[in-house]
């Protein structure tokens, strides 16, 4: 990445990180943002994937959070705002929309693109696994959302997640993340059966 895309990236951290200062503290903070940002340029270094379309996207998929849902249709919005007031190349800002625009879709339809493809991946991977179980707990809480309610939901919709990944690298990234969710639910129900009690 040259000079000019570094400083774009971090330009555009900033005003991410200022537009979504008021979900600070939810499960779709910008510190998801932040992981979502480092999954998805994994991906695309290991997917052979244009990693600038891929970062930008990455750094505004959630920012129309804090604009109102549905979020990805104000965070595309926001981000054709966005990218035109930092003089970004107006040539490449409605890919970078569509990745955005897209990123919601609940079952990866309608995913164009390998970079569109590669953000919706880094996205559900940070539902999958430990940090995806945390999260979800987080935001049942802030529901609240009945604690044996959210045990059986995690199961069920992790398990979902696991085999919608697009790209071969995310396969493989659930994959260990879902084998770590998996024990750790195991452990979470024999620990609220009391089954943990029986030692020799």
């Amino acid at each position: 990445m040259n000079g000019m895309e570094e400083n774009t990236i971090s330009e555009l951290r900033s005003v991410v990180m200022e537009k979504m200062s008021s979900v600070r503290g939810t499960a779709h903070s910008f510190e998801h943002v932040e992981r979502v940002y480092e999954i998805a340029t994994f991906l695309a270094r290991n997917e052979n994937a244009d990693l600038e379309l891929v970062q930008l996207g990455a750094i505004l998929h959630d920012v129309g959070r804090a604009a109102g849902e549905p979020h990805n249709e104000t965070g595309a919005e926001l981000t054709r705002e966005i990218l035109k007031n930092i003089n970004y190349h107006p040539e490449k800002v409605e890919g970078i929309a569509k990745i955005v625009l897209r990123h919601r879709q609940s079952l990866g339809q309608g995913l164009e693109t390998l970079e569109e493809k590669i953000v919706w991946d880094a996205d559900k991977i940070d539902l999958i696994g430990v940090t995806g179980i945390l999260r979800a707990f987080h935001w049942a809480g802030s529901m609240k959302i009945p604690f044996e309610d959210e045990v059986r939901w995690c199961r069920e919709r992790e398990t979902a997640f696991y085999g919608l990944l697009k790209t071969e690298t995310a396969k493989k990234i659930a994959r260990m993340r879902h084998e770590a969710m998996i024990h750790f639910l195991n452990v979470l129900e024999k620990e609220l059966s009391l089954s943990d009690l029986l030692i020799d």
